[in-house]
Parts: structure tokens; C-alpha cells; sequence
């Protein structure tokens, strides 16, 4: 007749040796993989930084084409590259992508570079008199046509224009009908009191300009705002000027 098992017949298990010089030398080997990913993600940063003035899709296709580079330049460079798994590479991948996202945008912005152009708002046109301290009726320049009135003898152009960086020049291009076109270098006015009806008791807002015009029959009008670093921005309008 069998024996019938007891409780305390458990089977013997003995724990497998942990190899603890082995464990260490795996994660001295991953931190050490970790620190060159990052070092290697800035390469991929400054060789998409190259790139973005030739084509900016080229540029980010270009530093994911670094990352995988890793692959066959961590062994040059005496990384132990057989003992990684999937994981490890996957968790290398992820480091890289992120660190050299985040030095690639540092680098394409100020102080490193500058690629984002002025922007020129706010632009309005009032019949204006030389010397008149008075309230301006303001008009958006999409209005198209501006009444004079008795008195005044000039157009009065306000508008905004401001950069990321700096402004390096604004120009009114003014090309009136009948007449030569000219261009005007506008007054900075921001800080000062607004001469536009219902906004008297407030102050002209950072980068605002304005430019006065002599009397013609019509303007075409481009307002022009280049930065430091040479870029850009121009807005066009044409006004009628009527009697």
C-alpha cells in the first residue's frame, strides 16, 4: 500500500547562484550606454541644426537617421553591444529621440539661431492734420477708403511690429498716385499716450510705430520689418483718399 504524502514533504528548490559581479558589470555597462546616448543625441542635434537651412524635413529624417546610428558605433567605441537585449535598445531609443528633440529645438532658437520672421498687426490709417493733438478716428487699413475732412492734410498710419529677437529696420513703402514712391521711416511711439478716439486714456502698446504721409489721392502702402537675423515680414494695403 502507498505511503500517503505528508504536508511536510515538500520538494527540495535551491536557489540558483546570483552572479553578482556579472549583474553589476550589465548595469555599469547600461549607465555608461545611457550617458553616450545622450552625448550621441547631441551630434544628432547639431547634424539637424546643419540641415534645417537646406530642407527642415530633412533635418529631422537626418537626426533619427544619427539614432540609428548607435547600433554600429557603440561597438567601435568598446561597448559590450552583444549583451543588450530588445529592451535595452528600445529603452536607448527612447532616450535618444527625446534628448535629441530637446537639443535640437534649443538649438533652433534664440540665443543659437533665429528662424521665426517679425510680425507686423494692428494696422490703422486716421486723416490726420500736422501738429493736431486731438483724437484720431483710428480706421483698420482694410477699410480701403479714408475721408479727410476740413483740416487735414495728411494720412497718419499706426500700426505694430515686433520680433523674438530684435528689429533690425522698419519701413513704410509708400507709393502714392501721381506721385514718386518714397519710402518713410516710421517714429516709435510705444509708451505714449494713444491719440486714437476711445482708447485716450491708454498707451501705445510695445513696438508701436507710426508713420505720417503727405496728402495725395491714394496710397498703395507696404510695411516692411526685417530682424537681426535678416528675415522679413511685409504687409501691403492700398487707401483711397477722398475730400
Amino acid at each position: 500500500m502507498a505511503r500517503r504524502k505528508r504536508k511536510d514533504d515538500t520538494p527540495a528548490w535551491v536557489a540558483p547562484d546570483f552572479d553578482e559581479v556579472g549583474f553589476m558589470r550589465r548595469e555599469i555597462e547600461g549607465a555608461r550606454a545611457a550617458v553616450a546616448t545622450i552625448a550621441w543625441a547631441v551630434l544628432g542635434a547639431l547634424v539637424g541644426f546643419a540641415l534645417y537651412s537646406v530642407l527642415p524635413v530633412l533635418a529631422f529624417f537626418g537626426g533619427i537617421a544619427v539614432g540609428f546610428g548607435m547600433y554600429f558605433i557603440f561597438p567601435l567605441l568598446g561597448f559590450k553591444t552583444e549583451s543588450f537585449k530588445r529592451r535595452d535598445w528600445i529603452g536607448h531609443g527612447i532616450t535618444y529621440f527625446f534628448s535629441w528633440l530637446a537639443f535640437w529645438i534649443i538649438l533652433l532658437n534664440p540665443p543659437f539661431s533665429d528662424h521665426t520672421p517679425p510680425t507686423i498687426q494692428s494696422v490703422s490709417v486716421a486723416p490726420y492734420h500736422a501738429g493736431y493733438p486731438g483724437d484720431l478716428v483710428c480706421l483698420p487699413a482694410t477699410i480701403g477708403s479714408v475721408s479727410l475732412g476740413a483740416g487735414n492734410d495728411s494720412l497718419y498710419v499706426l500700426f505694430r511690429a515686433s520680433d523674438n529677437v530684435g528689429l533690425r529696420s522698419v519701413e513704410v513703402r509708400a507709393s502714392p498716385q501721381g506721385s514718386m514712391a518714397f519710402v518713410a521711416t516710421p517714429t516709435l511711439v510705444a509708451g505714449q499716450n494713444s491719440q486714437c478716439a476711445g482708447h485716450r486714456q491708454e498707451k501705445y502698446l510695445g513696438g508701436t510705430f507710426n508713420a505720417t504721409l503727405p496728402y495725395a489721392t491714394g496710397y498703395d502702402i507696404t510695411i516692411v520689418a526685417t530682424d537681426t537675423s535678416g528675415l522679413s515680414a511685409g504687409v501691403a494695403f492700398s487707401v483711397l483718399l477722398t475730400p
